[in-house]
C-alpha cells in the first residue's frame, strides 16, 4: 500500500526541522526508513534548493529521485497564496515522479493542470519547463503508479473504466490540432461532455446523474449560512464573520 504525508510546504516547517532536527524534512523521513516508492509527498515544495530558504545544501530532489518518492503537486491552494514549486520542470529533471492534486476546491483537475503548467513557465522563466503532456501524464499514469495501481489512469484491457468524453465541436476547443492543449491551456472542464467512472456513467451531455445538484446546492447555502452565524461564539473577542472576514465590494443592502 501507499501512504502519503505533508511535508516541505511553509518556510516556518523547513526552519523548525532544522532547529529540531538539524535536517531538512525530506532528509528527516529519510533517516527514518520511511521513504521508497510507496511514499507520497503533498507539496514539497520548500526543499532545499528553494530560492526562498537561501539554503547552503541542495540534497533534497535527489534524494526524492533515489527513493523513487512521488509529489502530489497542488498547485492552485499554494498559487492563490504567492507561493509555488520551483519548478515542475525541475523536479521531472531530476528523476522525481510527479502527479497532480486538488486539496482546495473547486477540486477542478484541469484547472489544477493549467495552473501547475503556467506557474512553472513563469518560475521556470521559459516556455519549455514544462509541457501539456508532461502534467496530463502527472495527472493520470503518474497518480496511479503513486498509488501502486496499474488498472486506472489509463484507458487499456483490464484497467477501470474511468475516462471522460471531450465535445471538439466546442468552441474552446477549436480550431481542432492539438485537443489536449487546447483542454489544458484553454477549455478547462467547459467542453467536457460525459464522465464514466468504472463504466458506469455519472454525468451525461454535463449533466450530473447520481446525485440532486440543486439539492445539495442548497445544502450548501445553508451550511454556510450556518457556520457564518456561529462565528461570534468561536472568535476570542465575538466578532462577527463580517468584521473577520468583510467583503471586497459593497452590497446594494449596504450601501
Amino acid at each position: 500500500l501507499s501512504w502519503t504525508i505533508h511535508a516541505a510546504q511553509s518556510v516556518t516547517e523547513f526552519h523548525e526541522m532544522q532547529h529540531r532536527h538539524g535536517m531538512t524534512s525530506i532528509q528527516w523521513l529519510d533517516s527514518i526508513d520511511v521513504l521508497d516508492e510507496r511514499s507520497v509527498i503533498a507539496h514539497g515544495i520548500f526543499l532545499d534548493h528553494h530560492p526562498w530558504l537561501h539554503w547552503t545544501s541542495q540534497q533534497d530532489l535527489k534524494l526524492l529521485s533515489d527513493r523513487g518518492v512521488t509529489i502530489a503537486h497542488c498547485p492552485t491552494v499554494f498559487s492563490r497564496r504567492g507561493i509555488a514549486l520551483n519548478t515542475f520542470g525541475a523536479y521531472l529533471d531530476s528523476g522525481v515522479r510527479m502527479s497532480i492534486g486538488t486539496d482546495t476546491y473547486p477540486h477542478n483537475m484541469l484547472d489544477e493542470c493549467r495552473t501547475a503548467a503556467m506557474v512553472a513557465r513563469i518560475i521556470g522563466q521559459s516556455v519549455t519547463d514544462l509541457d501539456c503532456a508532461d502534467v496530463f501524464n502527472a495527472a493520470t499514469v503518474a497518480g496511479a503508479h503513486a498509488l501502486n495501481r496499474n488498472d486506472i489512469g489509463r484507458i487499456a484491457v483490464g484497467c477501470k473504466a474511468d475516462f471522460s468524453t471531450i465535445d471538439l465541436t466546442s468552441p474552446c476547443m477549436r480550431p481542432v490540432r492539438e485537443p489536449l492543449r487546447s483542454l489544458i491551456t484553454v477549455a478547462g472542464s467547459r467542453p467536457v461532455k460525459d464522465v464514466f467512472i468504472h463504466g458506469e456513467q455519472v454525468v451525461s451531455s454535463g449533466t450530473v446523474l447520481n446525485i440532486d445538484f440543486e439539492l445539495e446546492l442548497t445544502r450548501l447555502q445553508i451550511a454556510q449560512q450556518n457556520m457564518l452565524n456561529a462565528v461570534p461564539e468561536r472568535d476570542w473577542n465575538s466578532r462577527s464573520a463580517e468584521e473577520l472576514a468583510p467583503l471586497m465590494l459593497k452590497t446594494v443592502e449596504s450601501i
